[in-house]
């Protein structure tokens, strides 16, 4: 029987609600984000046939399409035992996610540098379609690689405007920084894939933690060992509160995303580094770590043109078949951090199961912390949309201009009423 979940006429794609809770004398017990409303869509993979896996994965997510796309691919390879691909392959990849990354972050731009935000998303897009994805949703990778590497008429096309976006991109993180206001201490750890160095990597095939004061929980640890890492409190729900399993549901909180990525290790790129540490040094926003993030985009691109790989070479390797019973994990960090897929395959060439943690997964307790400090002083839904923001959901609210979030706030006790 074929399944087909219309999104929209299940939840209203532009509502977010936030759920305070007091204690018997009025006071905020605790603030939440609610992500009730919001059905996993793990279950639209499981029993599908592996090979229409890639066209479905393609098109889970509106938002962060090319983050499922790649994430997805690199469940499948490992799902075949597949340890790498082709130099080409890992350049035409890059190319679309550091595309995807700028395209994505540039909206949030708009009120800090409108010149520069358009010029980034139209830069980030022409990434994307070089890449070989024209659309909205990415077609370029393939199990065992991509479909084609990337013409000189388009390399060449990035490579005579990609000075200039780099300049917009330090121009626009410098004013970010200038305005930045101090991040409230998170709790908890966090967490982002890394290189063979231990820097943040977008595409890194190693995943790190560290604490709130900087101590290394996960030096470098394999996507393999994903389920010796980390497990889900609410197993299935859709706000799983994820935890790092060494310290357990308590303690073991954590985050992912720009700010994450920036508190794990140095950038690889000289500039990006020299904005990173100005960033650590003032205790910086998540809109600065967006924008430094998007100079670490802009010079990893920069560096990838000069790269004979990305358009020639091998495009692909053969892939093996999937043994029922196996485990195969992908991650990317996505422009809103770490998004992971893990398949277990099943008989006759289908997935037996399918599981899929996003960054707004990951990150719900670290806005849930946002949202008590901030309903400790104010429940008004406006004062809030900063919290928002800052942890960055998946959601079209979290692009929305100030004051046009539409954020619903109710109030409960602590025995549950309203």
């Amino acid at each position: 029987m074929t399944q087909r979940w219309v999104l929209d006429e299940i939840v209203d794609p532009f509502g977010a609600k936030i759920v305070v809770e007091r204690d018997a004398v009025g006071a905020v017990r605790s603030a939440r984000f609610d992500l009730a409303g919001l059905p996993r869509v793990d279950a639209l993979l499981s029993g599908q046939q592996t090979a229409e896996v890639p066209d479905l994965v393609e098109k889970l997510c509106g938002i962060c399409p090319a983050a499922h796309h790649l994430a997805g691919v690199r469940a499948l390879e490992a799902l075949a035992g597949l340890d790498d691909i082709t130099p080409t392959a890992k350049a035409v990849r890059r190319l679309l996610h550091l595309g995807s990354a700028l395209e994505t972050h540039a909206p949030r731009l708009l009120a800090t540098d409108r010149e520069a935000a358009v010029a980034l998303k139209r830069f980030g897009k022409a990434a994307m379609v070089a890449s070989g994805s024209p659309g909205h949703f990415p077609i370029t990778a393939i199990p065992g690689g991509v479909r084609a590497v990337v013409t000189s008429e388009a390399r060449d096309d990035l490579a005579a405007r990609v000075a200039d976006v780099l300049a917009l991109t330090i121009r626009v993180a410098e004013q970010e920084l200038d305005r930045s206001t101090t991040l409230p201490v998170f709790s908890g750890a966090d967490v982002a894939l890394v290189n063979t160095d231990g820097g943040p990597d977008v595409l890194g095939r190693r995943i790190r933690a560290v604490t709130a004061q900087g101590a290394t929980l996960i030096s470098g640890a394999a996507a393999s060992a994903w389920d010796m890492l980390v497990a889900e409190e609410f197993p299935g729900r859709a706000a799983p509160r994820p935890f790092l399993m060494a310290l357990g549901p308590g303690q073991g909180r954590y985050r992912v995303g720009p700010v994450a990525q920036l508190r794990v290790g140095e950038l690889s790129t000289p500039i990006a580094a020299t904005l990173q540490t100005q960033w650590l040094l003032s205790n910086g926003d998540a809109a600065g770590a967006r924008a430094v993030m998007c100079v670490q985009a802009a010079e990893e691109i920069a560096l990838l043109l000069d790269n004979p790989a990305l358009s020639s070479g091998e495009v692909s390797v053969p892939v093996g078949d999937f043994q029922p019973g196996a485990i195969g994990v992908g991650w990317v960090d996505g422009p809103r951090g770490l998004l992971v897929h893990r398949y277990q395959a099943g008989e006759d060439g289908r997935l037996a199961t399918a599981q899929i943690l996003t960054p707004t997964a990951q990150n719900e307790a670290w806005l849930a912390e946002l949202l008590t400090a901030t309903a400790t002083d104010s429940t008004d839904p406006l004062g809030m949309e900063d919290a928002v923001r800052e942890a960055d959901p998946c959601l079209p609210c979290s692009s929305a201009p100030v004051g046009g979030m539409g954020l619903q706030v109710d109030t409960v006790s602590v025995e549950g009423r309203n």
